[in-house]
Order: structure tokens, then C-alpha cells, then sequence
């Protein structure tokens, strides 16, 4: 999700590489490549049945939204649901202090929402969200994933001497990121040992107005983004990324954020509050073989 990031775990040691990345000359309307099969092992799986969110399998934060951006918002868990069997992120125009390790408490004028994987970060997968983005003006909504070394460490709001995104376990891989308030594209890219830049990517439909399957698929020295926008077309391959200095080898987890303002969101008008980030099922998996 991000140009400055804040990202972390406790964890397993795993050798790093360099970075970079290019853009896929793959054809509209593919699916993505057989190369990456659908795994058997779940990582995790939720279809956000019952009325709360499953604990053992999400983080609820509670803080500031990263400073490191300019957002706008504090993090508040009310603004995160279940309703309908789908988890529901809610960013509303009211007042609200919050803070966190770092920035003192302050008042400001926007809420939202962000939950993470609480299961314990994996290597290599296929994550596959179905969701539908909001619109408004100033909603930053991004499905995106950290690497280990964040897990322990979001609540920080800057890059400190120990905390330096986005190096080896401090990395960041965005599967879909709406910027500025564009919903007919997503910026697909990978942040690893140095920014990675921005690679929007055009969508088959506007984003807010059906669910959508937001798929990675990660594989040693791969990374494929595709989406299924559920018209029988099947996945269309968006972007990909090849090579052992280019695509993280250290375990990562799964973010669901909804920022407001900021350098993603741009300025919020108050007018078009409330906006939901509704996320109908979640699913990680691996290849057993």
C-alpha cells in the first residue's frame, strides 16, 4: 500500500535478495499461467459467516493510520464488521483521538478500518479475495501483504533504525491498491529491498460495482496478478514479476486496509462519507508438492 511503509513478526530466518521488477507482456482476457497451480494445504480460508470476525484468524487494529503516508484517519476496530457473511470496513466522516507506540494522540475528523492475518505468515501461496472496493473521494482501499517483520511492529507509523521498509522481512507485495480515487484500474506491484514503483493495471468493470476475485499467485522467483471479474471470462492475468532478485523469498501475511486521504487517497470530501470496503471471502493455499 505503500510509497513509505510500516510493516512485521517474531520469526523464521530466510535469505533475502535485491529487487526490482517488470511488467508482464501477457494478453487480455488469459488466465494465469498453469505454471502456479492451485494449492492443497490451507493457509487460511474465511467466508466471514456468523456475526464476528474469527479472532484466531484476524488482527483488529486500534491507532493512528500511518503517518508515513498523510492519511487522515484513525483505525478504529468499530468501523470493522461482519454482516451478511461478508466483512465489512467502514470509513466515516467523524471525529475521533487516536494514537499509537510512536505519535501522540490527536483528534481527527475521518474513521476507518484495518484487519490483518493472525495466523502465522507464510512463503509462497495462491491469495484469492473476492471484494468490492468503495468509491467516495479520499478512500485509499488495498488488499496488499508485509513481510514477517511487520507482524509485531505495524502499530509503528514511520520507519525506524530497526524498521526500514521495504528490506527483505520489511517488504511489501500490493495485489490490488485503488489510488486516487480510481476504480477501473489497480496498481499492482511489488516493493522488495526498494521501492517498487507504481503499475496501474486496467480492470474489466469499475470496482465498485460488482465483487471481483483479486488473485497472487507466489512462487519462488514468480509473482502472477490476475483478477476474475465473475463474467465467464475467467481470470485475466493483470501483471507478473520474475526472478530470484525481484520476488520476496521470506514469509508475508495478508492486509485488508482501508486508509482516507493521503498519498493513495488524495483529499477526502466529507459529502461522500460513508464509503465500505466489503470483502465477501478470503482464501491462501499452497501447492502440497
Amino acid at each position: 500500500m505503500r510509497t513509505r511503509m510500516i510493516c512485521g513478526w517474531l520469526a523464521i530466518a530466510v535469505a533475502v535478495g535485491a529487487a526490482g521488477c517488470h511488467k508482464a507482456t501477457v494478453p487480455s482476457g488469459r488466465s494465469a499461467p498453469a505454471a502456479l497451480p492451485r494449492g492443497s494445504v490451507t493457509v487460511l480460508s474465511d467466508d466471514f459467516d456468523g456475526s464476528t470476525l474469527d479472532p484466531t484468524k484476524w488482527t483488529v487494529l486500534d491507532r493512528l493510520s500511518d503517518q508515513a503516508n498523510s492519511e487522515v484517519n484513525c483505525v478504529d476496530a468499530h468501523n470493522v464488521r461482519v454482516r451478511d457473511s461478508k466483512l465489512e470496513i467502514v470509513a466515516k466522516f467523524e471525529d475521533h483521538v487516536c494514537g499509537d507506540s510512536l505519535e501522540p494522540a490527536r483528534l481527527l475528523h475521518f474513521t476507518s478500518g484495518q484487519v490483518q492475518q493472525a495466523t502465522r505468515p507464510f512463503l509462497y501461496g495462491t491469495i484469492d479475495v473476492r471484494a468490492k472496493a468503495p468509491g467516495g473521494v479520499g478512500t485509499w482501499p488495498v488488499i496488499w501483504m508485509l513481510g514477517f517483520q511487520w507482524q509485531a511492529s505495524q502499530p509503528f507509523t514511520a520507519n525506524t533504525r530497526e524498521n526500514q521498509w521495504p528490506d527483505a522481512g520489511w517488504c511489501e507485495i500490493d495485489i490490488s491498491e485503488f489510488w486516487q480515487g480510481a476504480r477501473d484500474e489497480v496498481n499492482t506491484t511489488v516493493h522488495y529491498n526498494r521501492p517498487g514503483g507504481l503499475h496501474m493495471q486496467p480492470l474489466p468493470f469499475d470496482a465498485t460495482t460488482r465483487f471481483m476475485i483479486y488473485r497472487l499467485q507466489w512462487a519462488p522467483e514468480l509473482l502472477v496478478w490476475s483478477v476474475d471479474a465473475e463474467d465467464g471470462k475467467g481470470f485475466r492475468t493483470l501483471y507478473s514479476v520474475d526472478g530470484a532478485r525481484n520476488v520476496p523469498d521470506v514469509p508475508m501475511f495478508l492486509v485488508l486496509h482501508m486508509a482516507v486521504g493521503g498519498t493513495g487517497g488524495g483529499n477526502p470530501d466529507p459529502a461522500t462519507f460513508p464509503q465500505t470496503f466489503e470483502v465477501d471471502s478470503v482464501r491462501i493455499t499452497q501447492n502440497d508438492g
